[in-house]
C-alpha cells in the first residue's frame, strides 16, 4: 500500500540512490524511470518490479508530477494494487485539470457482429431529496455493450441498481432522454470512472449499513469489484475564485438556491416540522407573539440538525454537485455549490454563522411555510 512501511524504505531508496545489494539493479532501473534517462514505455518495466519498488515509483512519480509515468504503470504494473492505485491518481488528477495522457486503443481483430462499443456514462446533478441518477456504460464480449444504471442517495447510499446487456446505442440514449425528462436533476455525460467510483460508493455505504439494495446485486458487485469509491474532490482555484466563494457566504440579501434545496428535502420538513411542533401550533394559534419565540426555536434545531455526521454527507453531496456543474460550464452554480460545501466542512463555524445561510433560513421558514407543513402532515400528506 501507498503508505506502508515496505513502500516508505524503497521510496527512501529511490530518493537517495542507495539500497541492499540484492535491489541495487531494480532500484536503479526504477531511479532511471523517475529521471527520464529510461523513457516512459512497457519494456522498461520488464522485467517486473516488485510490489515494493513498484508501488514506491508510483508514489513518487505521483509526488513529482510525472503523469505520464503514473499512465504508464496504470496500465502496465506487474502488481494489481499498484495498477489500482494508478488508475486512481489518474482520476484525480483528471478532477483537478491535469492533461492526462489519452491512451491509445488497441483492438484484436473481431468481427462486425462483435465489434466493441462501450456506451457512455452518465451522472445527474442531486434532486432536492438528496438523489443522483448514475449509469455506467461498457462492452464486454460476452455482453456486448452494456449500461450499469443505479440510484445512490447523499447519506443512504445505493438504493437500486439494474444491469442491462447486449444494449445498443439507440436503446440507450432512449432509456438516457427518458430519465433526462423525468428525473428532478440535470443528466450530463461523465467518464466512466466517475460513475463507477459512485456508484461502487454507493455500495460500500449500503453495505457498511448492512442494509442491502433492489436489482441487479451479483452484476453490480462483479463490475463494481476492481473500483475505488469516490472521496473527497479536490479543487484548485485561483485568488479570485476562492474571493468569489466568500462573497456568497457573505451575503444577506438573496436566497441561496443551494441552501434552499437542502431546507426543502422532505426529510428535513418531516424532521422539522415533529421537533417545532409546540412552535408552530403556538403561531398558529397567536401569529403575532409567537413569530419570535419560532424564529429562536427554529435556529437552535437547526444547528442541532446540521451535526457533523450530516454536514460530512451534505460537503460530499456539494462537492459532487459543483464538479458536475463545472462539467457542464455553470460556473457560477459551481461556486455557489463549492461556497457552501467549504461551510459544511469547517466544523468549527456554525451553519448560521454565514450571512446567506442565515438569510435563505429565514426566507425559508417563516410561520406561515412550517405552519402549511404542519398542516399537510396532520391531514396524512408528506411535509
Amino acid at each position: 500500500m501507498p503508505e506502508s512501511k515496505p513502500t516508505q524504505t524503497a521510496r527512501g531508496w529511490l530518493q537517495t540512490g542507495q539500497a541492499p545489494k540484492d535491489r541495487v539493479t531494480e532500484v536503479a532501473r526504477a531511479s532511471a524511470l523517475l529521471s527520464g534517462q529510461i523513457p516512459s514505455i512497457p519494456a522498461a518495466l520488464a522485467p517486473a518490479l516488485q510490489a515494493d519498488v513498484e508501488m514506491a515509483l508510483l508514489v513518487e512519480a505521483d509526488s513529482r508530477g510525472l503523469v505520464g509515468l503514473v499512465d504508464l504503470l496504470a496500465e502496465y504494473a506487474a502488481n494489481k494494487p499498484v495498477a489500482k492505485h494508478a488508475r486512481k491518481l489518474l482520476f484525480r488528477a483528471k478532477q483537478r485539470g491535469a492533461s492526462v495522457p489519452e491512451r491509445a486503443q488497441t483492438r484484436a481483430p473481431v468481427s462486425l457482429a462483435a465489434r466493441a462499443e462501450p456506451l457512455p456514462s452518465f451522472a445527474s446533478t442531486f434532486d432536492v431529496d438528496g438523489n443522483q441518477l448514475l449509469m455506467m456504460g461498457g462492452w464486454t464480449p460476452a455482453e456486448g455493450s452494456w449500461c450499469l444504471a443505479g440510484f445512490v442517495h447523499d447519506s443512504e447510499g445505493l438504493h437500486s441498481v439494474y444491469f442491462m446487456p447486449h444494449l445498443s446505442r439507440t436503446a440507450h440514449r432512449e432509456i438516457v432522454d427518458k430519465m433526462r425528462g423525468s428525473f428532478h436533476g440535470e443528466v450530463v455525460e461523465v467518464p466512466e470512472a466517475f460513475a463507477a467510483s459512485r456508484l461502487r460508493w454507493g455500495t460500500d455505504r449500503r453495505d457498511a449499513r448492512q442494509i442491502g439494495w433492489e436489482g441487479d446485486q451479483a452484476d453490480a458487485r462483479r463490475i463494481l469489484a476492481d473500483v475505488e469509491p469516490l472521496g473527497e474532490i479536490e479543487f484548485n482555484l485561483d485568488t479570485a475564485d476562492e474571493a468569489l466563494l466568500q462573497a456568497h457566504l457573505d451575503r444577506n440579501d438573496a436566497i441561496c438556491t443551494v441552501t434552499a434545496d437542502l431546507l426543502d428535502a422532505r426529510a428535513f420538513r418531516k424532521a422539522c416540522t415533529a421537533a417545532l411542533s409546540a412552535e408552530i401550533r403556538a403561531v398558529r394559534g397567536d401569529a403575532e407573539s409567537g413569530a419570535e419565540a419560532l424564529a429562536t426555536a427554529a435556529a437552535t434545531w437547526l444547528e442541532s440538525w446540521f451535526d457533523a455526521e450530516r454536514r460530512l454527507n451534505y460537503a460530499g453531496r456539494l462537492e459532487i454537485e459543483a464538479w458536475l456543474r463545472h462539467q457542464m460550464n455553470q460556473r457560477q452554480e459551481m461556486l455557489r455549490a463549492l461556497a457552501l460545501a467549504r461551510l459544511m466542512r469547517d466544523a468549527q463555524r456554525p451553519v448560521l454563522a454565514a450571512p446567506v445561510f442565515a438569510y435563505t433560513m429565514q426566507q425559508r421558514l417563516r410561520p406561515d411555510v412550517l405552519t402549511a407543513w404542519q398542516v399537510t402532515a396532520e391531514s396524512g400528506g408528506t411535509p
